[in-house]
């Protein structure tokens, strides 16, 4: 018989019962309003006591799912990840959705390949490999692939290196004397022109066999003619792309012809610079100090070729000089190098690196660095360095002093390099824009590009829209002026003569035709811009838009 007293002992000995063992209440996650599985917390793995898989093999087995539990969060969305987080009487919700991996997650070098096929996978043990002493000449083979020149160039070089490194006694008892003196200064020659060329100091085309060239070089043989080396102190100015880089590689060219011819290429140094090129690096102090070591030590490996062997230390001792925070010595096969002037570069050194590391020797460093290529000149017994300057007009800028200097106004390049020239022979070319001789104050022979020469008479260019007539009168006697009128009257007799359709006959255009129509269509539009700049008399600006604007241009020539 049930009597009140029996049902609260049943009900009371229900919940005991409940109470013997830890549980928590298990929810689907995707089904919470769902009545919860109250179930046994489950032993812990005794090899991994943090891991979660007791619980979820249980969740998977109590609630009945389809799949295998993947996931357990609690009820704020948290997931749980170690089994020390389950807790009593704690509300867990089951899902059975795979946990997301972030891809960036995973390992840089992760295999791509199924662990199948590394199954089958076996190491075998390594050979021992038999050692191979180097042999000697290893050394060498290295050498040579690591340089900078080809062998045929090492092979000439340390020829003339040998040659030149002996006195005039065992010179004259060569039977071979002759050939090798010859090699030696055709060798210096190449080595001169290559250092402009490299520098971008020359023409855009070879013109040496044109007429316009020969009388260029007419032209400056008649300045230099009766000068010593001492008075070659010549400033070239004019209008943009007027001939000024090409008449300079004319006259130094020229110049080391008459030093050869007499003798004295071992008295004067050539050292060329393009500030148009080195712009970028006008402020950054370190960088323009190693294209000046670079550039000088260039043009003594050429003129002095018995230093070959050891250019390449003599580069680093320099570069050296600025980079470390003692005074470097002067490396041992510099010292043991016959000849080598240890202690007037050691003094050199010694400047260099007390003026750099003086917190107040900025403008000293500059006058320094811009001197080195006479000061190293005068070292190895030349005379002076002869400086080939192009664009000096790029170089007409204030800088303000690295961080390390105390200084606070700006210092003014100009200023530093017009006292290397003020004591050196030199040949200057900068655009003529009026401000050039406020930064040039060094005594010169100046001489323009204008009215240079006088080229064999042209026929006028005519272009029928808009409507202009472009004389050769207007190029004013420059070299690259006259050569681009000279190119654009050929390209419009060849679009002309060499037209593969006739206009009468088709209205047709083969494409060999628009690539000449479109070649002479960009030559005029820049003989135009040249012109212009030179004077806007010749070109109005109006007119000057319109032929960049249109795709045609209908130009003869009469």
């Amino acid at each position: 018989m049930l009597t009140p007293r029996s049902l609260r002992q049943q009900r009371t000995s229900n919940q005991a019962n409940q109470k013997e063992f830890a549980g928590v209440n298990l929810y689907k996650f995707d089904f919470r309003d769902d009545d919860p599985k109250f179930v046994k917390i489950p032993k812990a793995d005794p090899k991994n006591p943090q891991s979660i898989e007791p619980m979820l093999k249980l969740a998977t087995k109590s609630l009945e799912l389809k799949r295998p539990a993947q996931q357990l969060f609690t009820e704020d969305n948290q997931p749980i990840t170690e089994f020390s987080q389950i807790q009593q009487d704690m509300n867990i919700y089951v899902s059975c959705t795979a946990a997301y991996q972030d891809e960036s997650d995973q390992p840089v070098y992760k295999s791509r390949l199924p662990k199948t096929y590394a199954a089958g996978k076996k190491t075998l043990p390594l050979v021992p490999q038999p050692e191979v002493k180097p042999k000697p000449e290893a050394y060498q083979h290295i050498a040579i692939a690591a340089s900078q020149y080809t062998v045929k160039e090492n092979l000439r070089d340390s020829l003339l290196s040998l040659y030149n490194s002996l006195s005039p006694a065992h010179k004259s008892q060569l039977p071979c004397a002759a050939a090798l003196q010859k090699l030696s200064d055709d060798t210096q020659q190449y080595l001169v022109e290559d250092s402009l060329l490299s520098q971008f100091i020359g023409p855009t085309t070879v013109i040496s066999d044109t007429p316009l060239g020969q009388q260029t070089t007419q032209w400056a043989m008649e300045h230099l003619k009766g000068l010593n080396p001492e008075a070659c102190r010549f400033s070239i100015t004019g209008p943009s792309q007027s001939g000024k880089s090409t008449l300079l590689n004319i006259l130094v060219s020229l110049f080391y012809q008459k030093l050869q011819i007499s003798q004295e290429t071992s008295h004067y140094l050539i050292f060329p610079i393009n500030w148009q090129l080195q712009q970028i690096y006008i402020e950054d102090i370190p960088k323009l100090y190693s294209i000046i070591v670079t550039t000088t030590l260039a043009s003594l490996r050429a003129s002095c070729m018995r230093l070959v062997p050891v250019i390449n230390t003599f580069q680093q001792y320099l570069t050296s000089l600025i980079e470390m925070p003692l005074l470097p010595a002067v490396p041992p096969p510099l010292q043991k190098f016959p000849g080598f002037p240890t202690t007037l570069v050691q003094q050199i050194g010694s400047q260099i690196h007390r003026t750099w590391n003086n917190p107040e020797g900025f403008e000293d460093f500059l006058n320094l660095m811009f001197l080195l290529p006479d000061n190293l000149a005068k070292c190895f017994g030349f005379n002076n360095a002869v400086y080939v300057v192009d664009h000096y007009d790029a170089c007409c800028l204030a800088i303000e002093a690295p961080e390390k200097f105390t200084a606070q106004k700006p210092f003014s390049i100009p200023a530093s390099f017009n006292k290397a020239l003020n004591v050196c022979p030199f040949f200057v070319a900068s655009l003529d824009d009026g401000e050039f001789f406020k930064y040039f104050d060094v005594d010169s022979l100046h001489l323009k590009t204008e009215y240079m020469i006088n080229p064999d008479p042209m026929p006028d260019i005519l272009i029928k829209d808009p409507q202009m007539t472009i004389k050769q009168s207007m190029c004013n006697g420059c070299p690259g002026y006259c050569a681009l009128y000279k190119k654009v009257v050929n390209l419009a007799r060849e679009a002309e003569e060499k037209m593969a359709i006739k206009e009468q006959f088709a209205k047709l255009r083969s494409v060999v035709d628009i690539a000449r129509q479109e070649m002479l269509h960009q030559q005029v539009y820049k003989l135009c811009i040249l012109l212009k700049e030179v004077s806007e008399e010749f070109i109005d600006a109006g007119k000057l838009t319109k032929i960049g604007e249109l795709q045609e241009l209908n130009i003869t020539i009469h």
